[in-house]
């Protein structure tokens, strides 16, 4: 495999950017291993180094559904293992900006999950 492929996964996985950067989340979280992670995703560990290059998928609905479908596809990688990587760094981010903030622990799960309130009825606006 290319050394500069791997240097820059590697280095995007410090940059919230990347895609490397869920991966590397969702990894340390779920306490799997390079092997584990890349048979999870179903990814070979070329082809994994460089879908970590890709920009992060966007967090809305139909964006992460759209992203993580274009890298899957692109990369033959399990779409649902994706979209977890992706969730997973977006409520780690979020928990570590809280208490980065002074945000009482127990309260920074619901930061999380306060950005994605949904209709109650068909024809409702989403509050919050």
């Amino acid at each position: 495999m290319d050394d500069m492929v791997i240097r820059a996964a590697r280095r995007a996985a410090r940059d919230p950017y990347f895609l490397a950067f869920a991966l590397e989340r969702y990894a340390e979280v779920q306490q799997m291993d390079e092997p584990a992670l890349s048979a999870a995703l179903g990814a070979t560990p070329e082809t994994l180094a460089h879908a970590r290059l890709c920009k992060m998928p966007r967090t809305d609905p139909a964006g992460l559904r759209e992203d993580v479908d274009r890298i899957a596809t692109k990369f033959g990688l399990n779409r649902t293992v994706l979209a977890q990587a992706v969730r997973c760094a977006e409520v780690t981010e979020t928990h570590r900006l809280a208490v980065e903030q002074g945000v009482p622990e127990d309260a920074a799960p619901l930061l999380a999950a306060r950005d994605r309130v949904e209709p109650d009825k068909p024809g409702d606006k989403p509050t919050g």
